[in-house]
């Protein structure tokens, strides 16, 4: 029961930070460190408490560990994916997201025996997969896990783990394609200049209230340039304060923006 309550406080952490972010990066970079205290956690319960009997041991490394694990695994790779993320351009940006998702299948491909048993639910051979006596057990193509620490690993739970953590990251990858490809469709306009000015253009016009009479969110507005621009703004707050950090000539683009049309405008007059 202690353990379940455990597993249940982790998932309630997951979704409050996963609703409080819009940015997927930050995100990532706190419920990673969450996720590792979590197991580190559950290592000393193992270690100090033990399991009552064998089916105590494999409901353990099968389903409770499974929750922590999975969540590591799977925000490390989007952390991995979205900070490698092309910015800028349509083609590698979809070359990027099926290059990943090939990388899944080929995994699926070299442990397919496992990823049917996973799949299909089964359990004739959970003995000798979420047990830590039978950790030297070895089925078809199973990298041997359990020695990167043999009092916390079987031989199959870190790769249930993996294969688990895969398929949330397939359907990751469907809806960053279906993104991408959506994008592409709205516009053929490409934002050339930096993403700093765009940053600074986004935030004039959230303070400003020139959009929606000053009632659209600074998230709705970077979403909307992006899509009409074919371009990622990433981690566009962080980019606002180091804006802000600027000693001096804070709005550079914006201030070339009127210098410039100053100018054009003062031609023309004359």
């Amino acid at each position: 029961m202690e353990r379940k309550m455990h597993i249940n406080c982790l998932r309630t952490q997951i979704q409050e930070i996963e609703l409080k972010h819009g940015n997927i990066l930050d995100a990532c970079k706190q419920i990673i460190p969450i996720c590792k205290t979590n197991l580190f956690g559950l290592r000393e319960k193992v270690i100090n408490q033990g399991f009552q009997n064998e089916n105590d041991e494999i409901q353990f490394f099968k389903f409770t560990k499974q929750v922590p694990l999975t969540n590591l695994i799977y925000y490390m790779e989007v952390l991995d994916f979205e900070a490698s993320f092309p910015m800028d351009k349509f083609k590698p940006q979809r070359k990027y997201i099926k290059t990943k998702m090939e990388d899944i299948s080929a995994f699926y491909r070299i442990h397919s025996d496992f990823v049917r048993y996973a799949r299909l639910k089964q359990t004739h051979f959970d003995k000798q997969f979420f047990t830590r006596k039978y950790s030297g057990f070895h089925c078809g193509t199973a990298e041997p896990y359990y020695i990167l620490d043999p009092i916390f690993n079987t031989s199959h739970d870190y790769l249930l783990a993996k294969i688990s953590a895969f398929q949330r990251i397939s359907i990751y990858l469907q809806n960053r394609l279906k993104s991408s490809d959506e994008v592409n469709k709205i516009s053929n306009l490409s934002w050339t200049s930096s993403k700093v000015s765009l940053t600074e253009l986004v935030y004039a016009l959230y303070y400003s209230g020139a959009i929606n009479n000053g009632r659209a969110d600074i998230k709705q507005i970077a979403n909307a340039f992006e899509k009409i621009f074919n371009f990622s703004l990433g981690d566009f707050y962080r980019t606002y304060i180091e804006i802000c950090s600027r000693k001096k000539d804070r709005l550079k683009f914006l201030n070339e923006m009127n210098y410039i049309i100053s100018n054009k405008m003062k031609r023309g007059d004359a």
